[in-house]
């Protein structure tokens, strides 16, 4: 429930709201409306929400908030004559005002307990598998206490509407946060005004707009410093003490650093089915039979040490719940086709990630037992990598021809690229074109298969998953 009062302290409210009182839900999406709810109409690039409103008035909406302009005064003054029980409430910008009511109820909200945490996750891989596992966790022993970012709706817009879902009995925030251009995060930090975090790595991503790693490390690590300033020194973050960026952050108050690293103070190991972390003489051990590789692993121990940090108390739900998590849909799962092992990571790609996912899966194949000859791998573009788009894909085709891997497929527009470091390599134009051939050839001749690339190449669908 948002304080109504809160849209007053809006800088860029228009109509004077003063003598609101109250508190409602609050909701951008007319197809997700409830009653009673006050109502954002966000425009769209395509629909303006003003002309799609009515089934919401006819419901008796009591507030519709709307960015203010010719068009929209004319649309809302003939509203208004047909549902005079709805106030109208003019914003200069209808996201500026979502990002300013979100900060003034999330203040608000941290302000009732001490207890109340905005937990932030940024880096170049591994945030949704973070924010997913550790939700997953927390869920477990706060059950309708924890509000977390759905998908990955982490960027401007996907990041206040989460934090509007926090109201009187959440406890624990998960919150993903997103960039591809440079000032993204401090965008959202200043929205969520997290108190604890983690910077989960860096790596070569979106450099077609950061550049190099040096700037993807001051974009991503920015949250390091909110998380300082806003908590003195005192909030909790790990340091990533494995990472070449990352462990050069200073110690706070409230930061613990993390790693196999020997310089990190809680020391990570490495199990059969899991991971262990020793922080301070006290071991936390988790197990996993759903995940793959080495950096799931890591991950998985990361959040359950997160959780329990926050929740001491709770260690044993928390070695259960870490060990019950199942991987999201086209991320990093194992799926059955036809009779076939298929690891699927449909959901993004790039160099880092590539390479880890890689690794996971050559040592999967070791674990159960079977040959490198019987595996067939499907490596869809890396985007977003700017002028080096084709040296990194080079270099990645080099890193598969190096793990050993004879039945190699290169689908989408670097496939040439991939080749000039593996030339064993087969093209492919897109996923369209190779389905065909992978069910019928692919899937056939081979046992075990690895799938991994961006989005934009839609390598579920060799699968018919959607």
């Amino acid at each position: 429930m948002i304080k109504l009062k809160h849209l007053a302290q809006c800088n860029t409210v228009i109509t004077a709201l003063l003598d609101l009182e109250g508190a409602l839900p609050f909701c951008s999406d007319s197809r997700k409306y409830a009653h009673p709810s006050a109502f954002v109409a966000i425009p769209g690039a395509k629909v303006n929400p003003l002309d799609i409103i009515d089934p919401l008035l006819k419901l008796r909406c009591p507030y519709v908030i709307y960015q203010k302009d010719k068009i929209n005064d004319e649309k809302v003054i003939k509203l208004n004559e047909q549902y005079p029980h709805t106030r109208f409430i003019a914003v200069e910008d209808s996201v500026t005002f979502l990002q300013e009511l979100t900060r003034e109820h999330i203040k608000e909200w941290k302000e009732l307990s001490s207890k109340n945490t905005v937990f932030a996750i940024s880096g170049s891989n591994g945030k949704t598998t973070h924010k997913e596992m550790l939700s997953f966790i927390l869920n477990t022993i706060l059950p309708g206490k924890v509000v977390a970012t759905e998908k990955n709706n982490n960027n401007h817009l996907g990041v206040p509407l989460t934090l509007l879902n926090v109201n009187e009995r959440t406890e624990m925030v998960v919150l993903e946060l997103g960039s591809n251009h440079p000032g993204e995060i401090k965008v959202l930090c200043d929205i969520a005004l997290p108190n604890a975090g983690l910077t989960t790595n860096i790596g070569a991503t979106h450099l077609e707009f950061f550049g190099n790693e040096e700037k993807v490390f001051q974009e991503e690590g920015y949250l390091y410093y909110a998380i300082k300033n806003n908590t003195s020194g005192k909030g909790f973050y790990l340091i990533n003490k494995d990472d070449s960026f990352l462990k050069s952050l200073p110690d706070t108050t409230g930061s613990i650093s993390f790693g196999e690293n020997t310089e990190a103070t809680a020391q990570i190991s490495y199990l059969d089915n899991g991971a262990a972390i020793d922080y301070k003489g006290s071991e936390l051990a988790v197990s996993n039979s759903y995940i793959t590789g080495k950096h799931n692993k890591l991950n998985l121990i990361t959040c359950a040490f997160i959780a329990h940090h926050f929740y001491p108390e709770s260690k044993s739900e928390i070695i259960r719940a870490a060990g019950e998590f199942k991987p999201t849909k086209n991320r990093s799962e194992w799926i059955d086709f036809q009779g076939r092992s298929v690891f699927l990571d449909a959901y993004n790609a790039n160099p880092s990630s590539m390479k880890a996912a890689l690794v996971a899966f050559r040592d999967s194949i070791i674990e159960q037992g079977k040959v490198v000859n019987e595996s067939c791998v499907v490596l869809g573009d890396m985007n977003e990598l700017g002028e080096n788009a084709p040296r990194y894909h080079e270099e990645l085709g080099a890193f598969v021809r190096e793990l050993g891997f004879p039945h190699v497929y290169f689908v989408g527009r670097y496939a040439d690229s991939y080749l000039k470091g593996c030339p064993s390599g087969n093209k492919r134009s897109s996923s369209r074109d190779f389905k065909s051939e992978y069910r019928d050839e692919c899937i056939k001749n081979f046992s075990i298969h690895f799938i991994k690339g961006s989005r934009s190449l839609q390598l579920e669908s060799l699968f018919d998953i959607t």
